[in-house]
C-alpha cells in the first residue's frame, strides 16, 4: 500500500464552478481561477450574497469555518 495515498487522499479536481454568475467574479486573480472555479464547482463557496463572491475582500473566521465544514461534509466523506 502507498503510503502517501493513504496519508493524502485524492480528490476529484474536475468540478468547474460559473465564475460568470457573480458580478465580481472576472476579480479572480489569475493565480487562484482554477481553485477558486472549482471551489464554486463544488459548491464550497457560494458567495457573500447580492451575487458578489469578494474574492480580494477577506474572508472571516465564521466564513471560513463554513468552507471547511462544506469540504467535509461533501468532498472528504
Amino acid at each position: 500500500m502507498n503510503f502517501m495515498l493513504t496519508v493524502f487522499p485524492r480528490y476529484d479536481t474536475d468540478a468547474k464552478g460559473d465564475m460568470s454568475v457573480f458580478a465580481d467574479g472576472e476579480q479572480v486573480s489569475p493565480w487562484a481561477a482554477e481553485a477558486m472555479t472549482w471551489a464554486v464547482g463544488e459548491q464550497l463557496l457560494s458567495g457573500k450574497g447580492n451575487g458578489v463572491l469578494d474574492p480580494t475582500g477577506t474572508a472571516t473566521r465564521a466564513e471560513v469555518a463554513q468552507i471547511l465544514m462544506n469540504f467535509c461534509e461533501n468532498i472528504a466523506k
